[in-house]
């Protein structure tokens, strides 16, 4: 049995014209699935959470952007006994790209039907030790976790997905297939108004490196993160570690240089980025910083640590 999960409101309308058209496919295929929408009272962390919650080993066929693969992924109850089929439907579809999923749908389909190749890629986990609202107000200092599939991090990154949620510019430019400028727009505006901020990191409980002027730190899982940008040319979603790229003492007139280049993953010969592989990295800010995993905004924090978790996110692919 495939269980098709969709969000017919994901993408501007794109994730529902897109499931039309699978549907359409697995009739012709004679495919035994049932498909489960969200709604307002029923979303995609709850549909995800209740099929992963059994004793038998359950497929399901995720429709929908890099976002919802990162609430699929923490709303998993079993992953052991869980596979998940992708059918990318989103404006930046980084995982995609990063586990090379086909475009086509019908091909989507046919690798999920035949469920032979299955990736045991690395789930990452965000622990935010403190919490703060906009004001620089603090609200929590109880752990707060989150699993993500793609990249987590601190600072110029994350703060250009808050501008983009905060815009609602993401929404409009979908609905005529322009998402992507969302970002480029927020990345311009964030460049020129954020501050930087000094960082001590510790890598894997042993190693520390002390950042003066810290633009932004990324935990990569896969390459590609925020539409397209490869922050981590050399990241393996299989391999145990993530690929750690901050960015140090870069002037406003570096960026530029530089931004260009992130594209195709050249930026790591610029003085300023550094990168390591790790498992585990603490990052303790001199004030506290926007924090994303997936591209989905939590909060401010000043403290939190990137790690590989235990768990394994099976794939068909």
């Amino acid at each position: 049995m495939i269980h098709a999960v969709v969000n017919p409101a994901g993408a501007g309308g794109k994730t529902m014209k897109t499931w039309l058209q699978a549907e359409q496919i697995l009739h012709e295929k004679h495919a035994d699935y049932d498909a489960h929408f969200s709604s307002l009272n029923r979303n995609i962390n709850d549909i995800v959470s209740d099929l992963s919650d059994n004793d038998e080993e359950t497929r399901i066929l995720l429709f929908g952007g890099d976002g919802t693969m990162n609430l699929a992924v923490n709303a998993i109850r079993d992953f052991e006994k869980t596979r998940i089929g992708f059918v990318p439907c989103g404006s930046g579809n980084d995982l995609a790209k990063a586990l090379k999923i086909p475009k086509d749908v019908n091909a989507c389909i046919e690798q999920v039907m035949k469920d032979e190749i299955v990736r045991y890629m690395d789930v990452g986990e965000l622990i935010m030790h403190n919490y703060y609202d906009e004001t620089g107000r603090l609200i929590s200092s109880d752990d707060q976790s989150r699993y993500f599939n793609i990249s987590s991090g601190m600072g110029f990154d994350a703060e250009i997905c808050a501008h983009v949620e905060a815009s609602g510019m993401k929404k409009i430019l979908n609905k005529v297939h322009l998402g992507k400028m969302s970002y480029i727009t927020a990345a311009l505006k964030v460049i020129f108004e954020s501050k930087r901020a000094q960082c001590e990191m510790i890598i894997d409980g042993k190693e520390n490196v002390r950042f003066e002027q810290l633009m932004f730190t990324a935990a990569m899982n896969n390459a590609y993160e925020g539409g397209g940008f490869m922050f981590g040319p050399g990241a393996d979603p299989c391999d145990g570690v993530f690929d750690l790229c901050a960015a140090d003492h870069l002037t406003k007139f570096d960026f530029f240089r530089m931004f260009p280049y992130a594209y195709t993953g050249s930026h790591v010969k610029f003085d300023g980025v550094y990168m390591h592989r790790a498992k585990d990295v603490r990052c303790k800010t001199d004030r506290p910083l926007w924090v994303h995993t997936d591209g989905e905004v939590l909060g401010l924090s000043s403290d939190i640590t990137l790690r590989i978790s235990d768990h394994k996110l099976r794939m068909i692919i």
